[in-house]
């Protein structure tokens, strides 16, 4: 049986594209919240989460008629830092686990924030350890810029999978001023939802209704039986890929179908254009 996380119920959806790593001057940005919200809200985004230091942002800053804002705190420790997604409050840790505990503890959202980053590097097997761990930052917009090598983390996500942790994937700006192009608007998480309102959003993550990109879009994806089935807004190197990241299989186009044999373990959907960007699907688990 093929684990769908964008099946619908019968409800008709909308994509909605956002950004949930955005920074202002109540933390370490260089902006007013409101500046930050006109900024994605003029480029169609239809939510945004400014997650500042050890401080919640109030969404009434930043939300607009368009843009729905979500409440996150960017909760760094000299351990390591993780975006608390619905979350409006910071608590003290002593280590990246007792992080984690908090913020779920309190019914948010822990994501791992850039864990290759040179402020507060985690190692690979600090990570693999954690536990109750929702999401990974797999694409920082703003380590590409300053250091490339630890922006992506994909293959510490399939290393997740791989141990059985049902961890989703997210990509962000990490934006810290909006003076730079280089980390506005260049990486976002597209939400499969009824409609852009709060809780639909929270509802649609919280299922793994949404996928990661730096570029490409998803025109459809889901699964069907055994099929999982793909459509793209463009043609792309379509690839499938399963349990220590192995290739299952690839095309180029803009549709493709995987059938499961039933040994992969999970499968999920990446997409390359051929301008080197790039989207990640959720993963579709078999059980």
């Amino acid at each position: 049986m093929v684990e769908d996380p964008y099946r619908t119920g019968g409800l008709s959806l909308g994509w909605y594209r956002g950004n949930l790593h955005a920074a202002s001057l109540r933390g370490t940005g260089h902006d007013l919240p409101k500046a930050v919200g006109a900024f994605y809200a003029g480029r169609g985004y239809g939510f945004l989460g400014i997650c500042d230091l050890n401080t919640y942002t109030w969404v009434e800053e930043y939300r607009s008629r368009t843009l729905t804002g979500v409440p996150m705190v960017a909760a760094a420790y000299p351990f390591g830092s993780l975006l608390a997604l619905d979350m409006d409050h910071w608590l003290p840790a002593t280590s990246l686990q007792g992080a984690v505990d908090w913020i779920a503890a309190d019914g948010g959202l822990p994501i791992l924030a850039a864990p290759g980053g040179p402020e507060r590097p985690v190692s690979d097997q600090e990570v693999l350890r954690l536990h109750r761990l929702f999401g990974l930052e797999v694409y920082d917009a703003r380590l590409e810029e300053t250091k490339p090598e630890a922006a992506d983390a994909t293959s510490l996500w399939d290393r997740l999978l791989s141990r059985g942790q049902r961890v989703f994937a997210f990509a962000g700006d990490d934006l810290t001023t909006l003076q730079d192009p280089a980390t506005r608007a260049r990486a976002w998480i597209v939400v499969s939802a009824p409609g852009p309102d709060l809780a639909s959003l929270l509802s649609a993550i919280q299922q793994g209704a949404f996928y990661a990109s730096t570029g490409p879009a998803f025109h459809q994806l889901g699964a069907d039986g055994r099929t999982i089935r793909v459509e793209t807004d463009q043609g792309v190197a379509i690839r499938f890929i399963g349990h220590n990241g192995r290739l299952l299989a690839s095309r180029d186009g803009r549709s493709a179908a995987y059938t499961v044999s039933g040994d992969e373990g999970y499968v999920r959907v990446e997409l390359t254009s051929s301008d080197g960007g790039r989207a990640w699907s959720q993963p579709f688990w078999l059980s």
